[in-house]
């Protein structure tokens, strides 16, 4: 049975170094969606195709970078709670923190047309962007499962499910390109079906492992005070991670 870990005993640089290694390597490998995607998807499908995942790289490091810095915001007062060991409160953050992501999940636009994407490249890149729009919660759960386990003191677990889904996607995207001939959108499903599976796997990790996160049918109703708690760390949190992006997209 594993349990949580709390950081305030033992020697500060090798804990702080312990815990920050995996969690920078698994924003790294997070990178790596994009990139593999564009690797095999120019290897095999040529240079139009090619130019389709790159019109939509700005917006799916958009999106990754807003989902990373909402849900590490979103890990703020879970961390909290639990270092007080306030753990009632705790629960009631994280089922308000899931239900936040449920909604904020939700979105879609026509970032493309405004980028001005030419026409031979738009129908692609529309379709990698619209599969990845859809995968949205795949991602954004991820994300937030992983900061509540990281809160608990565990970096570790979520970057080996990250480091699976990697590989996953690798295999994936050639089996949905070569296999099944889907083009692009294979590369785009492949993405987010691996994505789902980091998510799921994090959420048994989650829900099997610790005690403390079995709490009682009150705690999981949502709470207008807690959301908006995590709404005020959360956003602004999402919007300097995303800032960037959102630079190349302009």
């Amino acid at each position: 049975m594993a349990t949580s870990r709390e950081m305030t005993a033992g020697r500060a640089l090798p804990l702080i170094f312990n815990f920050t290694m995996p969690l920078l390597m698994g924003n790294l490998l997070q990178q790596t969606y994009s990139l593999v995607d564009a690797a095999i998807v120019g290897k095999f499908l040529g240079i139009n195709a090619l130019a389709s995942v790159g019109a939509s790289t700005s917006v799916v490091f958009l999106i990754l970078g807003f989902c990373n810095g909402c849900c590490g915001g979103f890990g703020i007062p879970v961390a909290q709670k639990f270092g007080a060991r306030d753990y009632s409160t705790m629960r009631r953050y994280i089922s308000v923190s899931l239900q936040l992501a449920a909604v904020m999940s939700i979105l879609c636009g026509d970032i493309l047309l405004m980028m001005r994407t030419p026409d031979i490249i738009f129908q692609n890149a529309y379709y990698y962007l619209l599969i990845t729009f859809i995968g949205v919660p795949c991602t954004f759960f991820y994300n937030l499962l992983s900061s509540i386990i990281r809160a608990l003191g565990d970096s570790k677990t979520p970057f080996w499910f990250l480091l699976f889904s990697a590989a996953l996607n690798i295999l994936l995207d050639l089996f949905c390109i070569l296999v099944l001939d889907w083009g692009v959108a294979g590369a785009a499903i492949a993405t987010v079906f691996s994505q789902g599976v980091s998510a799921v796997l994090c959420y048994g990790y989650m829900m099997r492992r610790f005690d403390i996160l079995r709490g009682t049918l009150d705690e999981r109703k949502f709470n207008g005070a807690l959301a908006r708690r995590l709404m005020c760390i959360g956003v602004p949190m999402g919007l300097q991670f995303s800032i960037t992006a959102i630079g190349s997209i302009m």
